[in-house]
């Protein structure tokens, strides 16, 4: 195989400027189409595709007819908001935004019905009933009706009056949701024929390029809203929030920070480079070959116009890194052999290099892919995504490394290279020194931070919260914590809870309201005081929730009836009068949204308070089960808990469990890949178990910092590892090296501290430089990302080069040198 290999590598560095264009062929044509590399923002990315819970949740919102939703808030900086010219200023916002491509319906406190302002029987209802657009309104007993009601209150106006909210209902892409009903069915009934594959490819097809459409849609109807916003800031503060808006400013944020800190990484890398290699060739080169590689992936990414999301965005931090390791590796390797033998010619040292590192880099790399490609199998498309992302960026990484870097090498100017200092850096000198002399020491310090990492393991919690992903100034941060203390809380939550089906059979009931009339509206029958009374007491209970919000159900409507009944409950024939005289606009506006009776179904909706204090949302569906089922008497089976929480909450979970049952197949892999390449399993096993003491420290630091596993932050365990892993086969493939060569242990180790050390060192300081300056980002993911990177990196060079090799001293009992 070595010899196969040199061939290869002669050949490639005899016809350099052919291999060179060919390579700048591929650049042009990645850069031409990583114009079609686009952001996925939309909600789809917060959930688990498979998860049996999104599938209720859809089937629920069909049911109930919901939209998806955003908000806008509304407090005059002049004026009362209950007065004539802010109301005008309001209703002129409300037009315009109707006007934006992508929004159903605008509802406001301009469009709430006033049934006390003033009083009017209830037999009117059906005729007329005032708005505070209707001409002579008292505004003076609408804003007592509106701020008193128990169903606007925290809804559409704020507790003191001062703040509005409008509610902006999106419209919804009907070919996509049709096409993503016809994928699912094709693949839960499964491919039996040709031509059931065939249509589940063309389905396929025709549903990314509609998911396409809809991704760019809905980025420019925020930008849209935000474009109408502008236009009134000078009047009032309006906060912009909701789940697709949060989404949406998520990926911004990242964008942002690539665009912002991108340059800034790249000159810091650049810099740390520099100041290890003092030739100016050395930087360019590794720089140059790392963003190749985020090129070439992007540019097939955008050709197969596969959009990146908030997960799979990481490909370019992760690929600098990997790529820039092997770049080092190749670097150090071609000095030392400056240094060592000297009589070589600059070809010559160039080959050797590239034949030496060889095994170590396509190992590095087979083991990277296995680890990655452990996250294919994930339910959750972004953590799929990145999975397989990773394995073609990695393969370019490894392809450009062994074509680009060689061939630009040697096509410049042969100078003098500066060589290898015999010194090595003091910190790998005091690990090389710690290795030798006090090998048993460090390793009952590995293992009582072991013990430490599994009590930080046991904190880590995945019950994340959207707020804590901004910083207190940020624009989006501040609305929902205006939204939170003034409008009932901005994050959806439902119960769903299950009676009996309405019965369409005849009823005989004395009907008072409707003698002698055709009964319009059977189904108000099904509406019994006892549903009621079952409703109002999960209320009391949710009450008491703090994470809990505005509450909205029929109870909440009965409340409002008994304003017209003495404050008195209404009985059955009354209820059934009542809902019989609303007519179908005020019935599709109060009754639809929270019931439907051929069904059996009755809706709780809540709004949940990111401002609380943590929370498990597990344990408070857990509660709200309990209560319904041991305290309000619903069977176990009769109460569901839903909406984009529970969503986000089970993706969170599903990426968690996700990761802990990929371990063992990562470990195996890599078990596996040092097994062959170093063919002992005793050096097998030296190099995984370090490793996963670093990746336990990382995580059990998250869990004492209370950090907690996010999108972002939850594949930090295989990235620690596949960093770990690559550190480890090149120092164990040279240790091995050392030994056949009739080396003592502590020879080979000072010898691979003195090179394969150096190239760890060099390559760990340059990406916690480069990473260090995430920490100024706005988005405290992205902080949380860089500051775990580096983090990474440190304890990846102190495992490899201090817990490793300890363990090689107690293992490998030293032995005489050849010949002695």
């Amino acid at each position: 195989m070595s010899r196969n290999v040199s061939n290869i590598y002669r050949t490639v560095i005899r016809l350099p400027y052919l291999v060179l264009a060919m390579v700048a062929v591929l650049a042009v044509a990645a850069a031409f189409n990583v114009r079609q590399l686009t952001f996925d923002a939309s909600t789809d990315t917060l959930v688990a595709e498979n998860d049996q819970a999104l599938a209720y949740y859809l089937e629920v919102s069909e049911q109930f007819g919901d939209a998806v939703f955003l908000i806008l808030t509304y407090q005059p900086t002049d004026d009362l908001l209950f007065s004539p010219v802010v109301l005008e200023r309001l209703a002129r916002l409300q037009e315009q935004l109707e006007t934006v491509a992508g929004i159903a319906s605008v509802t406001s406190v301009l469009d709430a019905p006033l049934l006390r302002s003033p009083p009017m029987p209830l037999t009117e209802l059906a005729t007329s009933y005032k708005t505070l657009r209707t001409p002579d309104v008292d505004f003076g007993l609408a804003e007592k009706e509106v701020t008193e009601s128990p169903l606007y209150r925290e809804l559409l106006i704020s507790t003191d009056g001062r703040a509005t909210a409008l509610r902006i209902d999106l419209e919804p892409d009907a070919e996509l949701d049709k096409l993503r009903q016809e994928r699912q069915r094709l693949r839960a009934t499964g491919v039996q024929t040709a031509a059931d594959a065939e249509r589940l490819r063309a389905v396929e097809t025709s549903y990314q390029a509609a998911r396409r459409n809809y991704i760019a849609s809905q980025e420019q109807l925020m930008a849209d809203i935000r474009q109408v916003r502008e236009a009134f800031t000078d009047e009032a503060t309006i906060y912009f929030s909701g789940v697709p808006m949060i989404a949406s400013d998520m990926i911004r944020y990242v964008k942002d920070d690539i665009a912002t800190f991108g340059g800034l990484t790249l000159g810091l890398v650049m810099l740390t480079l520099f100041i290890f290699f003092r030739r100016l060739r050395w930087v360019l080169l590794s720089v140059l070959t790392a963003l190749l590689s985020v090129l070439v992936t992007a540019g097939i990414l955008g050709f197969l116009r596969q959009p990146v999301t908030l997960i799979s965005s990481n490909f370019i931090s992760l690929l600098i890194i990997f790529s820039t390791a092997f770049t080092v590796h190749l670097i150090v390797r071609y000095r030392e052999l400056v240094r060592e033998d000297a009589h070589l010619s600059a070809r010559e040292t160039l080959d050797r290099t590239m034949i030496d590192k060889f095994a170590p880099c396509v190992y590095t790399a087979l083991t990277t892919i296995a680890a990655f490609a452990s996250l294919t199998v994930s339910d959750i498309v972004p953590v799929a995504d990145l999975g397989w992302i990773m394995c073609l960026a990695m393969t370019a990484a490894f392809v450009l490394n062994y074509t680009f870097f060689p061939t630009l090498l040697a096509v410049l100017p042969e100078r003098q290279v500066i060589q290898l200092s015999e010194k090595q850096p003091l910190l790998t000198g005091v690990f090389s020194q710690l290795t030798l002399n006090r090998p048993r020491l460090v390793v009952g310090v590995a293992f009582f931070l072991a013990g430490l990492s599994l009590l930080g393991i046991n904190r880590l919690s995945t019950d994340s919260r959207f707020i804590d992903y901004f910083k207190d100034k940020s624009e989006i941060k501040q609305g929902l914590v205006f939204i939170d203390e003034n409008l009932g809380g901005t994050t959806p939550m439902d119960i769903i809870l299950t009676f009996s089906p309405f019965d369409a059979a005849p009823l005989s009931v004395d009907d008072d309201f409707f003698a002698g009339e055709p009964d319009a509206y059977p189904e108000r029958y099904w509406y019994t005081p006892d549903k009621i009374d079952r409703l109002r007491q999960m209320h009391t209970y949710l009450e008491t929730r703090e994470e809990i919000g505005k509450l909205i159900s029929l109870a909440t409507l009965e409340e409002l009836a008994r304003g017209f009944n003495e404050n008195e409950g209404l009985n059955t024939i009354q209820l059934a009068g009542v809902i019989g005289l609303l007519p179908d606009d005020l019935r599709q506006q109060f009754l639809s949204p929270f019931s439907v009776p051929k069904a059996g179904l009755m809706r709780i909706s809540m709004r949940m308070r990111e401002t609380a204090p943590p929370y498990s949302r597990d344990a408070l569906i857990e509660d709200i089960r309990r209560h319904a089922v041991n305290e309000v008497g619903f069977a176990p089976e009769a109460v569901e808990v839903t909406g984009v929480n529970v969503l986000f909450n089970n993706m969170l979970k599903e990426l968690f469990r996700s990761q802990l049952s990929t371990v063992g197949y990562v470990v195996l892999a890599t078990f596996l890949m040092f097994l062959i390449l170093l063919r002992s399993p005793l050096l097998a096993v030296v190099g995984v178990v370090p490793n996963l003491l670093s990746a336990a420290m990382v995580l059990a630091f998250m869990g004492f910092a209370g950090i907690t596993l996010d999108m972002m932050t939850m594949t930090i365990a295989a990235i620690i590892i596949g960093i770990g892993v690559d550190n480890a086969i090149h120092y164990l493939h040279r240790f091995r090296q050392e030994i056949q060569m009739g080396h003592t242990t502590a020879e080979a180790i000072a010898t691979s501290h003195r090179n394969i050390g150096l190239a760890l060192y060099v390559t760990s300081l340059t990406v916690i430089a480069g990473f260090s300056v995430l920490s100024l980002s706005n988005f405290i993911p992205t902080i949380y990302f860089g500051i775990l990177t580096a983090l990474a990196m440190a304890l990846s060079l102190l495992v490899n080069l201090v817990v490793m090799p300890s363990l090689l001293m107690i293992l490998f009992r030293p032995r005489p040198a050849a010949g002695t």
